[in-house]
């Protein structure tokens, strides 16, 4: 039976790692997240590891040789809690695998709030992650005013702009 385990690859190597655990057969799953940052004063996005230094493999739990797996280049080896590699559970690979843009495959933080005032929105990332809300306004590029009932008042909340979303 095949289960997720975790590889911790070398500094900056992940994308290496997966093409060559790939190209041994490997199933393989590196989540990406695509962020805004600033540049020579330019705002830019890059695309870069969810987890650096860490991806996703399926192998065979027992029987599998570790050996090929640890001399893949870019790999460092398998994350251990004592002397045996600790399977990631299957509901935690699909829950990150929800959360990534279907097209892009990644995390996209870089989306622009497109939001009408008054406009319902969903809380996305946070402490009210799930929560509904009204959208506002925007208060520069990076973060946005909704209003929100928190214990059963109307309030004001400032988030950053990514950690809202369209009501789903």
């Amino acid at each position: 039976m095949k289960h997720w385990y975790t590889i911790q690859c070398k500094p900056r190597e992940e994308a290496r790692a997966e093409a060559n655990l790939d190209r041994q057969g490997y199933r393989t799953f590196r989540p990406l997240i695509r962020r805004p940052i600033r540049r020579g004063g330019r705002r830019t996005a890059v695309t870069e590891s969810l987890f650096p230094r860490y991806l996703f493999a399926q192998l065979c739990d027992v029987a599998e040789n570790w050996a090929p797996i640890r001399s893949t280049r870019g790999v460092l080896g398998l994350v251990r809690f004592g002397s045996s590699p600790v399977p990631v559970p299957e509901p935690v690979i699909e829950g990150i695998r929800l959360r990534l843009d279907p097209e892009s495959g990644c995390l996209d933080l870089t989306r622009d709030s497109d939001f009408a005032p008054q406009q319902p929105v969903t809380i996305t990332d946070g402490p009210f992650q799930g929560r509904e809300a009204l959208f506002l306004a925007r208060t520069g590029e990076e973060r946005v005013i909704v209003l929100m009932q928190i214990m059963s008042q109307c309030q004001q909340v400032e988030l950053p702009a990514a950690a809202v979303g369209p009501v789903v």
